[in-house]
């Protein structure tokens, strides 16, 4: 068996999430039909991240054997020859035996898109959150990142089902930018909760409308601080699963430009 790790952008609106589910097609399910085709086995594939459905993927990151070792760029072109609409392999390349995907990957990043435009583009409309109206500063958003950076309880920035036993994350970089019409949200953590970067948006737009002080985002990590005075979770049209870093040099080649 050789194991090999794959670098995958997809769209994430026309896939139920990366992770399978029982009755909708996912991306790890797309991903893993081609794999056992390619195999004349099954194959089954370990993701970096749990993309929800409707996110999108710039560079998720998976791992996976193959019973016979492949040339990878030949693996490379098959995989992309066979996968379905929505998915493309960016770079594939063979790895040590015990490499996986998940648990070997050292921190996640995460870019949340915004539009502010009067109008807007048709083709970048499925891939941003359009916000309408010019009753924003960003910069007031931009100070409030600064308390979202550290380790810290995320609780409140999760989907109140999904709080795993230890909700607690470290935040590396939290940076919001403006340009233009676009605004953008980047985070950088050790991991990351359910729908936690698309609830960090809710409420650093409150700020930017004038509804909280930057330093409100701060009562968000106290004991018993209530989830129902925070803002909304932002739709998932806007996220991208942007980057994973694993400490070390994985691509020998096929290197991407974006």
């Amino acid at each position: 068996m050789t194991r090999y790790a794959a670098e995958l952008s997809y769209n994430g609106a026309l896939y139920a999430g990366w992770q399978l589910q029982p009755e909708r097609l996912s991306v790890q399910e797309s991903v893993e039909r081609v794999l056992s085709m390619l195999n004349k086995q099954p194959v089954s594939v370990a993701g970096a991240g749990r993309t929800d459905s409707g996110v999108h993927a710039r560079a998720q990151v998976c791992s996976f054997d193959m019973s016979k070792e492949w040339d990878e760029f030949r693996l490379l072109m098959a995989l992309n020859s066979n996968l379905p609409e929505g998915i493309s392999a960016m770079r594939l390349t063979k790895t040590r035996p015990d490499f996986h995907a998940r648990y070997n990957a050292l921190k996640r990043e995460y870019i949340y898109f915004m539009w502010t435009g009067k109008t807007i583009y048709p083709h970048i409309a499925p891939f941003v959150h359009w916000i309408r109206g010019d009753k924003y500063d960003w910069g007031l958003a931009s100070e409030a990142c600064r308390f979202l950076e550290g380790e810290h309880d995320f609780s409140n920035f999760c989907r109140t089902c999904k709080i795993p036993d230890n909700p607690v994350r470290n935040m590396y970089k939290v940076k919001l930018r403006k340009r233009g019409s676009f605004v953008w949200l980047r985070v950088a953590g050790s991991g990351f909760l359910t729908n936690m970067v698309r609830m960090i948006m809710g409420n650093l737009v409150l700020v930017a409308k004038g509804e909280k002080e930057p330093e409100w985002i701060n009562t968000l990590f106290e004991p018993g601080s209530e989830k129902s005075f925070a803002g909304r979770t932002f739709p998932p049209n806007g996220l991208f699963l942007w980057r994973i870093n694993y400490g070390e040099h994985l691509w020998n080649s096929h290197d991407r430009t974006l």
